[in-house]
């Protein structure tokens, strides 16, 4: 291989490494982004299913302390 081949295919490369490593970087930022959002949609459902229990449970106790 001449010289500049060597050179082009080590450019081309260096390309190719840019491309995958940006591509790589907005993997993880994706998966980061929908790992945030599944976490809040826990935290949002546990909050109000919490507060569901304690609705339930006043209304128990309310209705058992008429009787």
């Amino acid at each position: 291989m001449t010289t500049s081949n060597v050179e082009q295919a080590l450019e081309l490369a260096r390309a190719e490494a840019r491309a995958l490593t940006d591509q790589l970087r907005q993997a993880r930022a994706d998966l980061h982004r929908l790992g945030i959002a599944d976490q809040n949609r826990a935290l949002v459902c546990a909050a109000v299913s919490g507060a569901f229990g304690v609705l339930c449970g006043i209304g128990i106790g309310l209705s058992m302390r008429k009787k």
